[in-house]
């Protein structure tokens, strides 16, 4: 899994593409989306990485001058996704990490449910969600009417109070995201759709999973 600092992007079109030398021996290669001016860049050796026109899934991160720096181990094309296999990818790293987070979830997320284990929003979308974005996660969960409760939600090792949030019920999300998946199909380079949810829905490669965002 990526790291949380990271930035992501889904379905960027590469364009004005160039690799220029740079007095370390290394070359600097910077590309910006078909649709904006933003700069996206990276280090690396003279060989092209990107190339022109394609779609891509990125991870970068912006240092103190506003520069976007592109994590090489996060870039991937957005056509060679393969659902499945970044969906299992997800699972498995989800349960590395469940003991870790299941104890922030006990600790800052408290509810009144006592027909079984419930995971706060951020929770049960790492534990479970993390190949699709947020937004979609969320999104398909109240469409399918997955049993949640309301639920408050606090960091203490923030200075914030506690904030009013929805906690989901673990029993059934594994299986309701397992029959998201294996029902997508693509309906353009970038995008899915499956008859259970209403919207189109983008699938992360591998190197774009991150429970940032």
């Amino acid at each position: 899994m990526k790291s949380r600092e990271l930035f992501t992007i889904h379905d960027l079109i590469a364009s004005n593409y160039k690799i220029n030398k740079l007095p370390n021996g290394k070359f600097l290669h910077s590309f910006t989306p078909k649709t904006t001016n933003t700069v996206y860049e990276f280090e690396a050796n003279s060989a092209p990485v990107i190339e022109e026109g394609e779609r891509y899934n990125i991870g970068f991160t912006s240092d103190k001058s506003g520069r976007n720096i592109i994590e090489l181990s996060a870039l991937s094309k957005t056509a060679e996704v393969n659902p499945f296999f970044c969906y299992a990818f997800a699972q498995q790293l989800a349960r590395e990490n469940k003991s870790a987070e299941k104890a922030k979830n006990d600790q800052r997320v408290t509810h009144n449910a006592t027909d079984g284990y419930y995971w706060g929003k951020k929770y049960a979308w790492r534990m479970f969600g993390a190949v699709i974005s947020k937004d979609a996660f969320y999104s398909y969960l109240k469409e399918i009417n997955h049993s949640s409760v309301p639920c408050e939600t606090n960091n203490p090792d923030l200075p914030y109070q506690s904030e009013p949030s929805t906690a989901y019920k673990e029993e059934g999300l594994e299986e309701a995201m397992r029959n998201l998946i294996s029902s997508a199909e693509k309906v353009s380079l970038a995008y899915y759709k499956s008859p259970l949810y209403s919207r189109k829905l983008s699938i992360k490669g591998i190197k774009a999973i991150t429970d940032k965002k």
